[in-house]
């Protein structure tokens, strides 16, 4: 009987995913919000969809720095 075992992608791969999905998120709310010409689309436009966007982008930033300052300047990990 074989078994398999679940590999776990490394944490900067799940960072980087979880970043494009809220990202991805953030982009699909702004453009359903433009679909409809209302007060309250732009009000959901900056207050759900520029959030999403702007954690998304701060997540892939600090997953990007983080992961290099786990390497020393060489590039090899400490």
């Amino acid at each position: 009987m074989s078994t398999t075992s679940v590999v776990r992608p490394p944490a900067i791969e799940r960072r980087v995913r979880l970043a494009g999905v809220l990202v991805c998120l953030g982009l699909l709310i702004q453009l359903l919000t433009l679909i409809r010409i209302h007060p309250l689309a732009f009000v959901a436009f900056i207050l759900i969809g520029c959030p999403l966007v702007a954690a998304g982008l701060i997540l892939y930033l600090s997953s990007i720095v983080s992961h290099a300052e786990g390497r020393g300047e060489t590039g090899q990990p400490i």
